[in-house]
């Protein structure tokens, strides 16, 4: 009779094992989920900051905002003095 309960235990004692395994697999499997959207998010993030930063860098913008902010002007041929090494 001793051993019968013992194994009873031991039987509830795994089924409870397993329920909470699988809740626990669960609620990590949740947790995947929403850190792989959030990874998502980022990605599209960082490719949209990238081509901002592209569209910033551009020589001809660059050029067009020194001309139109700050007045400046490309020097005249024979003004612009080249130093050899």
């Amino acid at each position: 009779m001793r051993t019968l309960l013992v194994l009873v235990a031991v039987a509830v004692a795994s089924a409870l094992g397993v329920v909470y395994t699988k809740y626990r697999s669960r609620m990590l499997f949740a947790e995947v989920q929403r850190l792989e959207q959030a990874l998502d998010a980022y990605d599209e993030e960082w490719g949209q900051l990238q081509l901002e930063q592209n569209t910033f860098a551009e020589h001809s913008r660059i050029e067009k905002m020194a001309r139109a902010r700050l007045g400046m002007v490309l020097p005249a041929r024979e003004s612009t003095l080249y130093i050899n090494p």
